[in-house]
């Protein structure tokens, strides 16, 4: 038989075990309504608040570990651009870039402010905070905090397409704003400076068709990442731009890397010191960018081809001692193993002796596109004076039309003209003028191609005199004092002076008369 007691402790644990029951089921319910029926007549009934009220948050924090967060700095980046446009934020910072232009100013929050963003539809707010660290007791260490926070009912849309179209804008506007660098190698390191070359395809004076077909193949080099991994080829394409001095390679150059906004690596291979030396060089490079070889006919002069018994082509032995380059090291370089170190490369080479060049260098395959810059024509010049001067048309046109059919001259040569006045009218007649003097093979330069291109008669160079070694300083000091006082002597005797030389030289000539 129970005791009162008990019976009453029995009593307490049915009631306790049914309200939690009750309370679990109303708690189901209550979350069933809120999800199906929000907002309504039933819901406010109940005291649910709307979906708008309940939300979920996500945290960037500035570092992951001991690395920046890339999604941070994303962030960091792409709230900058909300600011510019957000009407309600009292207080922003502004910073520039080391060596970014005034159009590039970046805003950015202050701790405790936020932003909001619209993306389809849905409102998400940005808020930056700092996060103490225990360790850290300095304000200035405290490290800072993105809290992204939306409504519950969105948070499939954030993660899924809201924070990777963020990454997205962000790499966008990375690509447009880049500032292009030129890298030169030195003791088997790149250095840099930033490529302030303002060139482009509008700027540089070529043709028409010739250009449109160079932008259509670099913009189609850039879409076919999937061709060249499904053909098993390094992404990579590879330009050889010849033609006579003054004719815009460089320019061409740097018309590129502003159109694909790629770094250009300046490689100077009579200043790489091997093989290895050179692989390194190659693995060093960034993707996206441009070696630049210039002047390659040089370049391929200093750095023979060596066979396997060690001589040359020509069954002579190399300069190996002064250049260690061989030609195989550079067709290496271009489309050997070592030049799949890297991918999204484009690889140029100059020269103003397309003939001289070794055919391995030229086949398909390592130079895929061959663009020849030739003397102005009428076209060329056109251009050149609507970018220097704006004029479209003139009374000259027809007379220098007609002086560029029979006239060769380089493009710069133009340039050089069109940029020595201010004065539109001065600087065509000025141009007129160089084709004239150039047809009628006067003027001071007429030899400027012959010039440039060597084809002009040539002094012997004379080889370096050997060092004298010690004992014959002063043997050859007596010698050229000797020599000065024998002249002294002649000069002497003629005056009717007399010395030793004179006697020896009147006994020489005395014997030949007899």
């Amino acid at each position: 038989m129970t005791s009162p007691n008990n019976r009453a402790l029995e009593r307490y644990k049915n009631a306790v075990t049914a309200a939690t029951s009750v309370v679990g089921a109303a708690m189901l319910l209550r979350r069933l309504i809120a999800d199906i029926l929000p907002g309504t007549a039933l819901g406010a009934l109940l005291l649910l608040p709307p979906a708008s009220a309940r939300r979920h948050a996500v945290l960037i924090e500035e570092f992951d570990g001991a690395l920046y967060n890339r999604v941070f700095l994303a962030a960091r980046a792409y709230v900058s651009t909300l600011l510019a446009a957000a009407p309600s934020v009292p207080l922003m910072k502004a910073s520039l870039p080391r060596g970014a232009g005034a159009e590039h100013v970046l805003l950015a929050m202050r701790p405790g402010t936020a932003v909001v963003d619209v993306f389809d539809g849905a409102k998400l707010t940005w808020r930056l905070s700092r996060k103490q660290d225990g360790r850290r007791r300095a304000a200035e260490d405290a490290r800072e905090v993105f809290k992204l926070s939306f409504d519950a009912q969105h948070k499939d849309m954030v993660l899924g397409s809201y924070l990777p179209a963020v990454m997205a804008r962000v790499e966008a506007m990375s690509q447009e704003q880049r500032q292009t660098k030129l890298y030169s190698n030195e003791w088997g390191k790149w250095r840099t400076v930033r490529l302030r070359n303002a060139s482009t395809f509008a700027t540089v004076a070529m043709d028409a068709a010739l250009r449109e077909a160079v932008v259509d193949d670099l913009d189609r080099f850039l879409t076919r990442k999937e061709y060249y991994q499904q053909t098993g080829r390094a992404w990579k394409r590879g330009y050889l731009i010849h033609g006579p001095p003054g004719t815009g390679k460089s320019s061409l150059v740097a018309a590129i890397s502003n159109h694909l906004h790629f770094d250009v690596y300046d490689l100077d291979v009579g200043g790489v010191r091997s093989n290895t030396e050179l692989r390194k060089l190659l693995i060093r490079m960034k993707n996206r960018s441009i070696l630049l070889v210039e002047d390659v006919d040089c370049a391929v002069t200093t750095a023979p081809r060596r066979e396997a018994n060690g001589e040359g082509p020509d069954g002579s032995n190399p300069p190996s001692k002064n250049h260690k380059v061989t030609l195989s090291g550079l067709l290496n370089m271009v489309d050997g193993l070592w030049s799949s170190s890297g991918h999204e490369r484009i690889l140029i080479f100059t020269t103003n002796h397309k003939d001289r060049l070794d055919p391995a260098l030229l086949r398909p395959g390592r130079m895929d596109m061959h663009v020849h810059m030739g003397y102005c024509g009428f076209v060329a010049f056109r251009e050149l004076a609507a970018n220097y001067h704006g004029v479209h048309d003139h009374p000259l046109f027809a007379e220098i039309e007609a002086q560029l059919r029979e006239v060769e001259v380089a493009p710069a040569e133009v340039a050089e003209r069109l940029l020595a006045t201010d004065d539109a009218d001065a600087a065509v007649e000025m141009a007129a003028k160089l084709l004239r003097d150039r047809k009628a093979g006067t003027g001071e330069d007429v030899g400027y191609i012959k010039q440039k291109l060597h084809a002009g008669p040539r002094r012997p160079r004379r080889p370096p005199a050997p060092a004298p070694r010690r004992g014959v300083v002063g043997a050859a000091r007596r010698a050229v004092l000797d020599e000065e006082i024998g002249g002294s002597s002649r000069r002497g005797q003629g005056r009717g002076g007399s010395g030793t030389a004179r006697r020896g030289r009147g006994g020489v000539r005395g014997r030949g008369r007899r």
